[in-house]
């Protein structure tokens, strides 16, 4: 039986990346598995500004953290990161992962 294997990416502010992290590393598979983090700027309508600064500057800043394993794996890093988190603006988007590899 083969176990689906999804992608998950977090966006989350900025000023909490440092805890997301460690949380991130403090689940198993997801520390095996490994993942990464860079800042990226939300924009739009359904952005939550979280100042009157970034509704001037029309974004907002975020750190996007993105792992692939198994689907059982990120719905229990999510459980976890809902119970240590409640409330951050923590939000995130789960796809299918049809391939991956090396290009060598």
């Amino acid at each position: 039986m083969t176990v689906a294997q999804v992608v998950l990416s977090i966006f989350a502010p900025k000023e909490i990346e440092e805890r997301l992290t460690d949380l991130l590393l403090e689940h198993e598979p997801t520390a095996a598995a490994g993942f990464t983090s860079g800042e990226v700027y939300g924009h739009g309508a359904a952005t939550a500004y979280r100042s009157v600064t970034e509704q001037i500057r029309g974004y907002t800043r975020l750190v996007e953290i993105t792992v692939a394993g198994a689907e059982a794996d990120i719905q229990d890093l999510l459980a976890r990161l809902a119970e240590a988190l409640p409330g951050r603006g923590i939000t995130y988007r789960i796809c299918t992962l049809t391939n991956s590899g090396s290009v060598e």
